[in-house]
């Protein structure tokens, strides 16, 4: 049987025997650190116990070290969860963690929690048995790092950040065993309400509104990762300065998803740049809770922009998605769309300064589902924009570049559903450009 153990760094006055008898009747987290180190081991592989007990993973970086099938593998982590000092790191052996209730990371500066198995894959929280708490994980801390494990089936959500500056998410993978269910939890990669946020590498699966989800934050690049079979892949919502690249999106039913809500604390979504994304064969039927926001994605959809303004989408690639390419819309139109009876009058209701330019698109709109089927035969043109405009603003709302344009077209809106002589196909009030956005570059640094 596997306990919670810490590293041998920084055991100072005990011996390695008295060590091994005091930890072996103690099955609760202790803390490991120490400013005066002599142990005479190097670092947390130190003293042979530790290190072979984590299967021989190296653990010399780690402050407390947690392993599985314990009498009460959630307590043995939330022990650790509870105890770090500023700048202190938690690892998970690799094993199969059975998880009774929410965890949360005590709000410390610059905590580290991973997996140190080779992939994800191996070190897996399961919260199939969950009594207590809606969530996997929260964690309020700034410079919180979580990487590297695997959290399957939680409830709620499964790992959020919160209020938190410096955050990441770093080779997660969260999915539940049911498979793309409404039961699902909603959201599962979740830092909100935070600055300078950084996930990558990450893989979410089956996730009831959005696999990896960035809400009412700022700076936020969101780079490398696949997020499959959710309702919308990626979503960037109500937020300030994102960049999203290199992500893989499919089999979603809408792949990005970047709107402007009502009614939230933060009144704007702005500059969001998109590039050098695959998101292909975004089909897969709705399954959102019914009435919720997220519900009324059409299946079929590439990109689905509402209310943002300065985005900018360039090479990427867009292929195969049944419903559209990429579609732009105003809150006026998803107001009509949605029956909104609450509209919020500090929000902005346009779409403004959008900038798409060298993407790759085929294979779009060729069966349309939904409202999409009703703006036009299929197939559809690659961008669809309800053509809603700020007479008052003096930047065009909607620019394709200089080059050869995506096929267009500009329904009118909801009129325009009804009335397609209101519809347009012509590209060419299009041929303008934009400011290009920036880089962020806080992660590499």
């Amino acid at each position: 049987m596997y306990q919670f153990f810490p590293s041998f760094r920084g055991l100072r006055t005990f011996g390695l025997l008295t060590a091994l008898v005091g930890f072996a009747v103690t099955p609760t987290a202790c803390t490991i650190g120490g400013d005066d180190d002599d142990s005479s081991g190097s670092g947390g592989s130190g003293g042979g116990a530790a290190k072979e007990d984590c299967g021989g993973r190296d653990v010399s970086s780690c402050d407390y070290v947690v392993a599985a099938d314990t009498d009460d593998d959630t307590k043995s982590i939330q022990s650790a969860l509870s105890e770090p000092k500023a700048g202190e790191t938690i690892c998970l052996c690799p094993g199969e963690y059975e998880i009774t209730r929410e965890l949360n990371v005590a709000a410390t500066r610059d905590v580290t929690v991973k997996g140190i198995g080779d992939t994800p894959e191996d070190t897996v929280l399961d919260f199939a048995k969950q009594e207590v708490g809606d969530d996997g994980m929260t964690a309020t801390g700034d410079g919180i790092t979580i990487e590297n494990f695997w959290v399957k089936n939680t409830p709620g959500n499964g790992i959020v950040v919160t209020g938190a500056e410096d955050v990441t998410f770093r080779k997660i993978k969260v999915t539940w065993d049911a498979g793309a269910v409404t039961e699902n939890g909603a959201y599962a990669v979740y830092p909100t309400r935070s600055n300078r946020i950084l996930v990558e590498e990450c893989e979410v699966i089956g996730a009831s509104d959005a696999g990896v989800y960035v809400g009412q934050s700022t700076n936020a690049i969101v780079r490398n990762n696949k997020v499959h079979q959710n309702v919308a892949g990626i979503e960037v919502e109500n937020t300030t300065g994102a960049e999203v690249y290199g992500n893989e999106m499919f089999d979603n039913t809408a792949g990005l998803f970047i709107p402007l809500l009502q009614n939230l604390e933060r009144k704007e979504s702005v500059g969001t740049w998109a590039h050098d994304n695959d998101i292909h064969d975004n089909n897969r039927e709705n399954f959102g809770e019914t009435g919720s926001v997220i519900s009324f994605l059409p299946e079929g959809t590439g990109v689905l922009m509402i209310g943002a303004d300065k985005v900018q989408l360039n090479d990427n690639k867009i292929k195969n998605n049944n419903g559209v390419g990429v579609m732009i819309i105003g809150l006026d139109t998803f107001d009509q769309v949605t029956d909104n009876k609450s509209p919020d009058p500090e929000t902005d209701k346009f779409s403004e300064e959008i900038y798409l330019f060298n993407n790759e698109f085929d294979g779009n709109g060729g069966m349309p589902f939904g409202i999409l089927a009703g703006i036009s035969p299929a197939p559809l043109e690659d961008v669809l924009w309800d053509g809603f405009e700020n007479t008052e603003k003096t930047l065009d709302e909607l620019c394709f570049g200089m080059g050869t344009p995506p096929s267009f077209r500009n329904f009118a809106g909801v009129a325009g559903i009804a009335d397609k002589t209101l519809q347009s196909t012509d590209p060419a009030p299009h041929g303008c450009t934009l400011p290009k956005l920036e880089a962020l570059d806080f992660a590499d640094k």
